[in-house]
């Protein structure tokens, strides 16, 4: 249950891919095989593999320390896939997006918009960094100013807590609001206000921080309480953002 969540899932696959096609060139590193940002989407899904591994050492040595016991698991015969079986698969999880699309990145991208015009003045809204969204994330700013991220980043990172890959919607909104008279993509924003720096640190930090709410609940329920949930909430979250730290002051350097 605590190193579960260590294990990219899908959710976090549309920040990396954001993430990664905005600040990673393409190039071939194993000719057609394997390029720069497959790379950087494996090494992703491998730092969420080895914090796991270390996070279960930690824990196997100390609070969770017992007897070393046998561990059987009877494998179910392999059988070759079938299409109706592909099909099917991909159909659920088709459903399961549609869903969360439908609530919850819905409900927080209509929550943003409302916070982002509010209050109003003289009758019209705010500017974004005005509104009650963009205090928000002046609050939250002094905390990841660190990791070389700003107070839009900030928002979408207060937000992403309700599903990690609403902040890809949260950024959206952000700079479809403020306008986009030069016809710039949410890519082409988000190197505006990251550095190549700041964007591996934000990489890092979704690599390893517990963005949401629906996984807590799960803890919860299988805990039986509110106390793993909150140490692993508050162990994730440090984590996230001293690897962040960490990345963001490594990468300065080396473009330096």
């Amino acid at each position: 249950i605590l190193i579960a969540p260590f294990m990219t899932c899908s959710a976090r696959l549309p920040v990396y891919t954001l993430i990664i096609a905005a600040f990673i060139p393409e190039r071939p590193l194993l000719g057609p095989v394997l390029g720069t940002r497959a790379a950087a989407l494996l090494g992703l899904y491998l730092l969420g593999f080895l914090a796991a591994i270390v996070t279960a050492r930690v824990l196997k040595s100390s609070v969770l320390k017992s007897e070393a016991t046998p561990f059987l698991l009877e494998m179910p015969p392999y059988r070759k896939p079938t299409a109706r079986q592909l099909g099917l698969r991909l159909l659920d999880r088709a459903k399961v997006f549609l869903q969360r699309a439908g609530t919850v990145i819905l409900g927080m991208s209509i929550a943003l918009w409302i916070l982002s015009h509010v209050p109003l003045k003289d009758g019209k809204a705010p500017e974004i960094a005005d509104s009650v969204a963009g205090t928000i994330g002046r609050v939250v700013e002094p905390v990841i100013e660190p990791l070389g991220f700003n107070w839009k980043i900030g928002i979408g990172l207060v937000t992403s807590i309700a599903a990690r890959e609403v902040i890809v919607g949260t950024l959206g909104t952000i700079y479809g609001i403020e306008g986009d008279a030069d016809g710039r993509s949410l890519q082409t924003a988000l190197r505006h206000d990251l550095t190549p720096a700041g964007a591996v640190a934000l990489l890092v930090f979704f690599a390893f921080a517990m963005q949401c709410m629906s996984t807590i609940a799960v803890v919860r329920r299988e805990t039986g309480g509110w106390r793993w949930p909150i140490v692993q909430f508050a162990y994730m979250g440090v984590l996230a953002w001293f690897g962040a730290f960490v990345a963001f002051r490594v990468v300065t350097a080396f473009l330096a």
